[in-house]
Order: structure tokens, then C-alpha cells, then sequence
């Protein structure tokens, strides 16, 4: 799907620059400097980024009710959780906390989904669509209103569908899962730009919240096999505060082996 751009000016201030994992989330990862290290693999060699470069985002793949909308109530909802956590005020992740980091760990798989696979235009059969001038489209989007246009729906109109629906069969999957808050007794945590089928949120360089888990800190070795297993699931860029704090091993200990999606 080709990037649209959308009228000069943004008169109707549609976010373009789309963050996969949330700026929030990776601010939280920033050394004194206001910056975080990343290795990227198309460059081949460790960058420094803020978190708000365009770097960290996919340009327009879902429309505005998705950036907007579902997406945004999720990393409300997440961000909340984690300061408390981060403070200390939540100590455990109950059932209410299950629900909120289910949803936001499904958002960012499925919005990292998106970038890589893409979100194709619909074709529907016949519908011939609307007739709409470009700042019509525009402000019917930023309403949070789909559109069609001569029997072509977007692709990124259909991401609402796909973040609610792929969220309903995550919680299907996982309804028994329980979730915990797990802190590096020693070394950082890296960060993939997805986990993927290994359900780890990271929320400071030291805190995560890790499925299967309970509320623990964890060895050098276990922070160890958790940037491990990170490395193997990266698609296009990795980061950490300081690389040189983050240890990697390739031992596994045995009570995070269970840490990954059931099929």
C-alpha cells in the first residue's frame, strides 16, 4: 500500500508519522542526552534516535480511528498501569492489569504487523463509492469516517477491524495467562521492535512484565537469555539505553522457557 499523502499543510492535522512501539514507552529507555541507542540492521551499526524520529514510525498505515481512537485508549490505559508500576503503587499485574497489558501487547504486535505486511486496499464488488474532493476524504478521516472511492476502500481503514479483531482472539488464546512484573537484579533490558510470539513488555531499562511469570528479580543470566531471545525475533531494529549494560546469553534458564504465545 502506497503512502498517501495527505493535503499541504495538514489542514486537518491527520498524524502521519505513526509510532509502532509508542514514544511514551521508548522515552523511558533515554539516556541523560534525551536519546536512545539502536542497532539498525538495514545500516548495520548503532545509531543514537530520540524517541520521536520518524525512524520509529511507519508513515499513514492506519487511518486516524486507529492512530486516534482504539490505538491511543490502549496506550492510555498502558501507560497508567506502568507509571504505577514504575512507582511502585501497582505491585502485582491482577486481573483488571491482565486485560489492559493483553490489549496493549496486541496493539503493538499487530501494529508491527501492519508495517511489515502492509494493510491492501479493498476492493468491493459492486459499490462504486463516493465522490469526494481531497479535503473532503481528509475530514471525513479525521471524524474517524471510512470511506470508498469508485469501489476502493484504503487498506488503512480496515486496521480498526483487524486491532479489534486480532485483540479478541489474543484474549481467546491467552485467557488462563498470567502476567508478571519481573526487575534485572543486574544488566538492562533490550528492546526488539517486536517481540513477537514472546510475550515480554519491557518498561524501563531494568522493569519488564513478562507472561508466565511471577513478580521477581531476575539473575544476570536470566536478563541474559531474555536479550537473547529479543535478538532472534527483531525484523529491522533493536534498542537499549546502553548496549554495553545489556547482557546476552544463549543458555536458557529453566522458568523462562514457558514465555512465548501457545498455539
Amino acid at each position: 500500500m502506497k503512502f498517501e499523502k495527505p493535503q499541504t499543510g495538514n489542514p486537518h492535522r491527520l498524524t502521519v508519522n505513526q509510532h509502532v512501539f509508542p514514544k511514551s514507552c521508548i522515552s523511558r529507555f533515554c539516556n541523560s542526552d534525551g536519546v536512545v541507542q539502536l542497532f539498525s540492521r538495514k545500516l548495520g551499526r548503532v545509531i543514537e534516535l530520540a524517541p520521536g524520529n520518524d525512524f520509529f514510525c511507519v508513515k499513514r498505515m492506519w487511518d486516524q480511528s486507529a492512530e486516534a481512537g482504539i490505538g491511543k485508549r490502549a496506550e492510555d490505559r498502558f501507560v497508567r498501569l506502568a507509571r504505577g508500576i514504575i512507582s511502585g503503587s501497582v505491585k502485582t499485574v491482577g486481573v483488571f492489569e491482565k486485560a489492559i497489558v493483553e490489549e496493549f501487547f496486541s496493539l503493538w504486535r499487530t501494529r508491527h504487523k501492519f508495517k511489515v505486511e502492509g494493510l491492501p486496499d479493498i476492493k468491493l464488488e459492486g459499490l462504486s463509492g463516493d465522490q469526494l474532493t481531497k479535503d473532503e476524504q481528509e475530514i471525513l478521516e479525521s471524524k474517524h469516517v471510512s470511506f470508498m472511492l469508485e469501489g476502493v476502500m484504503p487498506g488503512r481503514f480496515a486496521a480498526s477491524i483487524h486491532l479489534f479483531g486480532f485483540h479478541q482472539q489474543f484474549a481467546i488464546n491467552n485467557h488462563q495467562m498470567q502476567w508478571g512484573i519481573v526487575r534485572a537484579g543486574q544488566g538492562e533490558f533490550i528492546v526488539p521492535d517486536c517481540f513477537q510470539d514472546m510475550m515480554v513488555i519491557p518498561l524501563t531499562p531494568t522493569i519488564a512484565i513478562a507472561a508466565d511469570q511471577s513478580d521477581s528479580v531476575l539473575t544476570i543470566d536470566e536478563v541474559a537469555t531474555v536479550n537473547q531471545l529479543a535478538l532472534t525475533r527483531v525484523t529491522d531494529y533493536f534498542f537499549a539505553r546502553n548496549f554495553s549494560r545489556c547482557p546476552v546469553i544463549k543458555r536458557s534458564p529453566p522458568r523462562l522457557q514457558r514465555m512465548f504465545v501457545p498455539d
